[in-house]
């Protein structure tokens, strides 16, 4: 999965660089669409996109009564959907402040391997999943190269809160309602006739540990290595979103 993000991003990075490179030799021959959209103080827009994204795990070693080591990990990067909307403030020529509230439904899995009291593994693997449905309300800075043609490359960093809306005490791994992420992005602002699209790239991670280690349903059971196999517990996302602004 990640070689597969690798040649996502690289293939992303080379089309920005090129359509930059190709405008900005014949920017006076071509068109420009909506000439005076990027002066509006305040625009609004909407979000459809994915996400691929795991957990950061650190492993503590708990030992079960039956003498065996776990270790928790990330079971690999898993896809989600999201949706919002935009609200952007155009604060200079080419810095905007835009808030995305975004909701995002997805899975993450995680995996335990078993070691004996020699340290080898015993080849016994526990998988489990959580499905979080999240609300985020990040904020961003923005900033925009000049625009060439009908297209116009930027950058963006940012953060914000993150609200777990799902906690299904059922399941062995019980996360917590509340997150902070920060990330940063690339993307393409490219004016069609009536509005603007912009893919974009942005990475995120959570800086709180996400794992609630108060899980009664799990006491005296045995999936209750989930929540002891792990000191702490930190998302990480790669966001692929179209935007229409």
């Amino acid at each position: 999965m990640f070689s597969i993000i690798k040649r996502i991003i690289a293939v992303l990075l080379l089309s920005v660089l090129a359509a930059t490179s190709l405008y900005a030799q014949s920017d006076k021959n071509i068109i420009k669409r909506l000439p005076q959209i990027d002066l509006q103080r305040w625009h609004f827009g909407f979000i459809l996109g994915l996400n691929f994204a795991d957990f950061g795990v650190s492993p503590t070693g708990w030992t079960d009564e039956d003498g065996l080591t776990w270790y928790g990990e990330s079971g690999g990067l898993s896809p989600a959907f999201n949706v919002g909307m935009i609200v952007d403030l155009r604060l200079v020529e080419y810095l905007n402040l835009r808030c995305t509230p975004t909701l995002t439904i997805g899975q993450r899995h995680l995996q335990y391997a078993a070691f004996d009291a020699a340290g080898n593994p015993t080849g016994e693997i526990i998988s489990t999943a959580c499905s979080p449905t999240q609300i985020e309300i990040p904020f961003w800075l923005k900033y925009s190269a000049k625009r060439y043609g009908n297209v116009r490359p930027y950058v963006l960093v940012g953060g914000g809160p993150v609200f777990n809306l799902n906690r299904d005490p059922e399941v062995p791994v019980l996360l917590k309602t509340f997150d902070v992420e920060v990330g940063f992005g690339i993307g393409m602002t490219i004016y069609t006739e009536y509005f603007r699209f912009c893919p974009e790239l942005k990475f995120c991670v959570g800086l709180l540990d996400e794992l609630d280690r108060n899980h009664p349903q799990m006491e005296g059971t045995r999936d209750i290595l989930c929540t002891n196999a792990v000191e702490r517990l930190t998302s990480r996302a790669i966001c692929l979103t179209f935007n229409f602004e």
